[in-house]
């Protein structure tokens, strides 16, 4: 075989690893749900240094107006995380047991953090003025237990509110208090101040503590990649106290208000999507709050270029040039099949989003993929776990995907709207008289579903509606 020939073979094998690499990794993004989502984002933008975060393309995305969104179906607040701090789950590779993870957990699940910490400020002995300002700073934390204010903002609106001075002498002596309270780490700007708090409180050796706390500030890289070797040679100390070190790091909590009830709804839903009313019909957006884009950093590669490496250094840049191109390119296609999912579902069941859930349509996996050219495992990975947001409130993607029910003149009928039409029934029923699973059945026949009474009690039953025996009321 000539030289010509064997190159060729060479580099299509080359291409075709590649490709196959970023297929693979186009479909892991896919089925990741918005949170999971967030932090691969986080842990790529700290090991990879030519990704960067877009702040461009959020700002060029469609506006919404924001009467055309349900403020109180809105996604959580706080939910879109700060993509500069580490995310320190994926040192373990998967979320910790509860019991190894939540030094709280014996803590009432109906007490909030907010009350717990209360509790511990009313048992100490205070001034006033430092009593108010330590409560201050617990009413401005965070689901998470952190101030997303400076201490000055937090100064100067505490002082317009309650009274007292903006002296940050005073304020940073009520922070270190708050600090001091329980679970440790509490009160902190982020995960990494918040695991650096804990350290501190810790009985082990000042070298064990140092290092450690070295590893968080200094080499995030290398501990989010477990790199033990190159944190070893960067802080000048053995592998040993290096593995000794992260083993101390993954003892503590990242996330110190994990034991407390939320004061907020249980949960943590992301509406990737937003559907949004045009002249033209309904429109599927990404959701500019929470949707995070990265672009490839031409400038660092520039630099890199013209620092004019070589051997290995040389190779290890190519190929996290590579692995950048091809994360931005498998995030895009994520984002861009999922908005074409919910742009299809939006056209396929216009009727819901403006007459509700009795208007919603049958409709399968194959029926999107269908209209999309996409393979039925692709639609389903993409429905799962995304939501889209629109003024008739928030749903899981999957949600409008439903099984046909047979109807008179060969029309059909979602199962979701025949539970909807059982619900409706059941609510303008009277109480002394509640309707039988066959009565519904006869008021299910009348809107053209024809319904067994065994199947009328299975659906009564995923909408949690007791039987007629526990119905009934006396007037």
């Amino acid at each position: 075989m000539s030289a010509m020939p064997r190159a060729a073979l060479s580099q299509t094998i080359t291409q075709k690893t590649v490709l196959s690499q970023q297929l693979r990794q186009s479909v892991e993004l896919l089925q990741l749900s918005g949170p999971e989502l967030q932090r691969e984002l986080e842990v790529q933008l700290l090991s990879n240094p030519l990704l960067k975060l877009d702040e461009e393309s959020s700002a060029a995305e469609t506006p919404i107006k924001s009467e055309e969104l349900p403020a109180q179906q809105a996604p959580e607040a706080g939910v879109a995380h700060d993509f500069r701090e580490p995310n320190y789950l994926t040192w373990r590779g998967t979320a910790p047991e509860t019991e190894d993870f939540d030094p709280y957990g014996a803590i009432g699940s109906q007490e909030t953090l907010s009350d717990y910490l209360l509790h511990q400020l009313g048992c100490l002995r205070l001034a006033e003025d430092l009593r108010m300002r330590c409560a201050w700073i617990i009413g401005n934390l965070d689901d998470e237990g952190f101030l997303s204010d400076s201490l000055e903002e937090l100064a100067r609106d505490g002082a317009q509110v309650i009274g007292v001075t903006e002296d940050l002498y005073a304020w940073q002596e009520a922070l270190r208090l708050v600090q001091g309270l329980d679970p440790a780490g509490i009160a902190a700007d982020g995960p990494t101040q918040s695991l650096l708090i804990q350290l501190s409180r810790l009985e082990v050796s000042e070298e064990e503590r140092t290092i450690a706390s070295a590893l968080l500030t200094r080499m995030p890289e290398a501990l989010a990649k477990r790199d033990h070797k190159a944190a070893a040679r960067a802080l000048g100390v053995t592998v040993e106290k290096i593995e000794q070190a992260h083993a101390l790091i993954l003892s503590l909590n990242p996330h110190p208000a994990s034991a407390f009830a939320d004061t907020h709804e249980t949960g943590c839903v992301i509406a990737e999507v937003l559907l949004v009313k045009t002249k033209d019909g309904w429109k599927a957006v990404l959701n500019p709050d929470v949707v995070a884009r990265l672009r490839f950093d031409d400038e660092t590669y520039n630099l890199l270029t013209q620092a004019k490496l070589q051997g290995k250094d040389l190779a290890d840049w190519k190929a996290r040039a590579r692995d950048a191109r091809g994360f931005v390119r498998a995030l895009e296609m994520r984002y861009s099949t999922i908005t074409a999912v919910a742009q299809t579902i939006a056209d396929m069941q216009e009727a819901f989003f403006t007459e509700g859930p009795k208007a919603l349509k049958p409709m399968g996996l194959k029926d999107i993929a269908a209209r999309l050219g996409l393979s039925e495992s692709t639609v389903s990975r993409a429905a799962a776990g995304k939501y889209l947001q629109s003024p008739s409130g928030t749903f899981e993607l999957k949600y409008f995907f439903s099984s046909a029910l047979a109807g008179d003149d060969g029309q059909t009928a979602s199962a979701a709207a025949a539970r909807q039409l059982i619900v409706e029934a059941v609510a303008k029923e009277n109480p002394a008289k509640p309707l039988s699973d066959a009565a519904i059945a006869e008021i299910l026949a009348s809107h053209g579903i024809h319904l067994a009474r065994r199947t009328v009690a299975k659906y009564r039953e995923i909408e949690q509606i007791p039987p007629k025996s526990l119905r009934k009321r006396s007037s």
